[in-house]
């Protein structure tokens, strides 16, 4: 399965990653392997967001999962092109 991330931060400065597949949010959720030093924030109909609990977590979440992180206008690009599905 192919998973993009995009790198964040919420106001207080925590790191966050949000993620997508061509497959769903559903199939990215299930497929993505988190550990306790991440909280994961999955609601119907939206995509995941990773936030760091722990330093280092976010990065090690993108490396055991094999998410490609994309710019934010990469991201704009590949979620058009990948339409409706990252949603569902």
């Amino acid at each position: 399965m192919k998973l993009y991330g995009l790198r964040g931060f919420t106001h207080g400065g925590q790191k966050t990653l949000t993620v997508m597949s061509p497959d769903g949010a559903k199939a990215a959720l299930k497929a993505i392997r988190a550990d306790d030093g991440v909280i994961t924030e999955a609601e119907p109909g939206r995509l995941t967001i990773y936030f760091e609990r722990l330093a280092g977590t976010i990065d090690r979440l993108i490396s055991l999962n094999n998410i490609e992180v994309l710019d934010k206008p990469g991201w704009d690009a590949k979620k058009a092109e990948i339409g409706d599905s990252t949603g569902r």
